[in-house]
């Protein structure tokens, strides 16, 4: 990984702002196989393809005047796989004529697709753009200290499985564990107001106050 970055304040300490960009390399990523109708009732790990991250992140804490304070941050990525490497043949039989060394490509008389995704896709598990802001007022009454906030977590669309992967859409009994799906983006919002005095606090708060619905995970395995 290669990273470099930027930490300063700013306007009397009253903005915080933190940016870095970054190039990362993942080679030979680690994937489970379980496709019992061409490799057989077993699941396995092979290695796998290579993938090149290139990518930014920033992270600011403002207070804008006397009380507010607004923050966030956010991440931006481009993901991409840079190699296709394929499952070899370590044997010759009936179910397999791949010569031994060679990348399997018939399995029992049908196509077999390569497990290892396709060279400029885009990895699984990979949103292009994340980012999380919350805005809280703070203010005094007597001796009291209440307070107020709202926030909003954003994550991308993204994919569970390589772009080569087979779609899951519209298979009802799914014989392998490699279908692709869809994972769309979301976003949710929080809140809460409370008081403070002394030692003590007290809050009312509320998650996914949007009622924000969606898979953020999903497999044929399920």
């Amino acid at each position: 990984n290669h990273e470099i970055g930027f930490k300063s304040e700013f306007f009397d300490h009253h903005l915080l702002f933190n940016v870095s960009g970054y190039v990362m390399k993942w080679s030979n990523i680690q994937l489970p196989l379980f496709d019992p109708v061409h490799l057989g009732n077993t699941t396995f790990d092979v290695n796998g393809p290579t993938y090149k991250v290139k990518g930014f992140e920033i992270q600011f804490v403002a207070k804008l005047f006397e009380g507010f304070t607004l923050e966030g941050s956010s991440s931006v990525n481009s993901a991409e796989q840079t190699s296709a490497p394929c499952l070899p043949s370590n044997r010759v039989s009936a179910g397999n004529p791949t010569p031994i060394g060679q990348c399997i490509s018939i399995v029992k008389e049908n196509t077999y697709t390569n497990p290892y995704g396709l060279i400029g896709t885009r990895p699984p598990f990979s949103p292009p753009w994340m980012f999380n802001l919350r805005a809280r007022y703070d203010w005094v009454m007597g001796n009291y200290k209440p307070f107020a906030w709202i926030g909003a977590s954003h994550v991308g669309p993204q994919s569970n499985e390589p772009a080569s992967f087979p779609s899951g859409v519209g298979v009802t009994n799914p014989t392998t564990t490699l279908l692709r799906y869809d994972i769309p983006s979301y976003t949710t919002y929080d809140a809460a107001i409370g008081v403070n005095r002394d030692q003590w606090s007290a809050q009312i708060s509320g998650s996914n106050i949007g009622n924000a619905y969606g898979p953020t995970n999903i497999s044929s395995g399920q």
